[in-house]
């Protein structure tokens, strides 16, 4: 995509004797710019018409008809009118407000902007220079104090004379004599005219500027018993022309151009929005583009190292299998018994309880010490508290029967801290003891206690403390416990 830089617009000087091409220090061109070239036009014209119209209270087109019946009114057959108040400027609410505006009916300057249209040069707009003098004057500080104010702008061809009240232009005239005696007769007149039609008030003293007047009009003024304000200079290499040639842009009152006038000026504009609306647009698309890249190879990244990964595991389930048949494992058998293992704890204990208990069992008494935790199925849980019956070989028919299913055994051993008294060390195993009887779904099978009562009779202190220094407990569910002895009175009856 090819963008186009706007280059800088030409300015055109339209002047009763000339229209004169100006760069943008206010020097005149020896040929005029390139068609494609934009140009701004400032019309300098006798032919120039200032107007006020007193708007009733109206709004909306009742408004806008009414200032154009009345500019028609005051400006008949004038095709290039404007308003020095832009629509923005005008009050919202139906309340009655004063309008200036200006028109300049040059057949000149119709037929230069139909030779310029023809071209297809791009116009940026036609402006009055009373009206760019206004805007200069609003931008000095030095002014505002004014509520009457008396521009003359000094010209090469003659006199720009404008008057301002409150920063609006009212009034504007041009003299084509570059004599400053005669330009001074011709400014008292032109004051005693504005008096005689009531454009200014008899006790209204305007203040007179005299903007980059020529040699000997100032002594030529003051000659006449009038007060000047100080004369405006240039500031910098530019003349005062050229600064208020600069301030015609679109943001300056008194556009005289039509739209249908300045439409190559506008396509250009709009071409040119448009084709860096495109570009901005493409280089979010690209960025876009470049950020869903950086996710994708994020994916692939992360899609290689799963596949690394699961490779990895592959290769360590390989040598696991290659191992197990080294050793003559039965892997069908040994995937088997876990199966069953894995149902039957599943369905008979919540492998998360038992530690839960124990967890707070050991936090409730600091002085103990878990040593071991065992949990597993056996034919006979808790074999040793069973006696010596337990100890022999269970019949062939109750192999066979639903006796012979396996159990579940969760067996754990305590120790005491070094360092305790027996008093102590009797308390301790009072306590843990009372816990776990107190636990819900588990019956104890195995209980330290009868055991440390039973090596204090046979061996005395010393031999309950070396033969009991951990206490094991052996528990079995509450189902499973209640089931066995069933089973068991259901074999002694029989």
């Amino acid at each position: 995509m090819k963008i186009r830089i706007q280059s800088p617009t030409a300015l055109l000087l339209v002047q009763p004797l000339q229209a004169q091409w100006l760069d943008a220090a206010g020097h005149a061109l020896a040929q005029p710019p390139a068609p494609e070239v934009p140009v701004r036009i400032v019309a300098d014209l006798i032919e120039e018409s200032h107007v006020r119209i007193e708007v009733p209270g109206l709004m909306g087109a009742d408004r806008s008809s009414f200032i154009q019946v009345q500019l028609q009114a005051l400006l008949p057959d004038v095709p290039l009118r404007a308003t020095w108040q832009s629509a923005g400027q005008q009050p919202l609410l139906p309340k009655p407000f004063a309008l200036n505006a200006v028109g300049v009916a040059s057949q000149a300057l119709n037929a230069l902007l139909q030779e310029q249209g023809q071209q297809q040069r791009p116009l940026e707009g036609v402006w009055p220079l009373s009206y760019l003098m206004a805007r200069w004057a609003g931008r000095q500080k030095q002014l505002r104090a004014n509520e009457w104010l008396f521009l003359c702008l000094g010209l090469p061809y003659g006199l720009r004379m404008v008057l301002l009240h409150k920063d609006v232009p009212v009034f504007s005239r041009l003299l084509l004599d570059t004599s400053p005696e005669q330009q001074a007769l011709e400014m008292g007149h032109t004051l005693k005219y504005l008096v005689d039609t009531r454009i200014l008030a008899r006790m209204d003293t305007p203040g007179i500027l005299l903007m980059q007047p020529a040699p000997g009009l100032e002594e030529a003024v003051q000659s006449q018993g009038r007060t000047l304000l100080p004369s405006a200079v240039a500031r910098g290499a530019r003349s005062v022309l050229a600064e208020v040639l600069a301030l015609a842009d679109t943001r300056a009152p008194g556009q005289l151009a039509s739209m249908e006038q300045r439409r190559h000026h506008v396509a250009g504009k709009t071409r040119q929005a448009l084709q860096w609306t495109g570009l901005l647009m493409a280089l979010a698309i690209t960025a876009a583009l470049v950020l869903q890249g950086r996710g994708l190879l994020a994916h692939v990244a992360q899609a290689q190292q799963w596949q690394q990964q699961a490779a990895q595991k592959e290769g360590e389930a390989q040598a696991l299998r290659a191992k197990l048949a080294a050793g003559g494992t039965n892997v069908a058998l040994l995937r088997l018994a876990m199966q069953v293992q894995e149902s039957q704890l599943q369905g008979g204990v919540a492998l998360t309880e038992p530690l839960w208990l124990l967890g707070q069992l050991m936090q409730n008494h600091p002085q103990a010490d878990l040593q071991r935790t065992e949990m597993a199925l056996l034919p006979q849980a808790c074999r040793a508290a069973q006696g010596t019956q337990a100890e022999a070989p269970p019949a062939p028919e109750a192999a066979g029967s639903d006796s012979a299913a396996l159990r579940t055994e969760w067996s754990f051993e305590i120790e005491p801290q070094q360092g305790i008294s027996p008093r102590e060390r009797q308390a301790l195993l009072d306590g843990l003891a009372a816990s776990v009887q107190a636990w819900p779904g588990w019956k104890v099978q195995i209980n330290p206690v009868r055991a440390e009562s039973g090596a204090a009779i046979v061996g005395g202190a010393a031999g309950a403390t070396e033969q009991l220094a951990r206490w094991r407990w052996c528990l079995v569910p509450s189902a499973e416990a209640q089931e066995a002895l069933t089973d068991g009175s259901e074999g002694g009856g029989t």
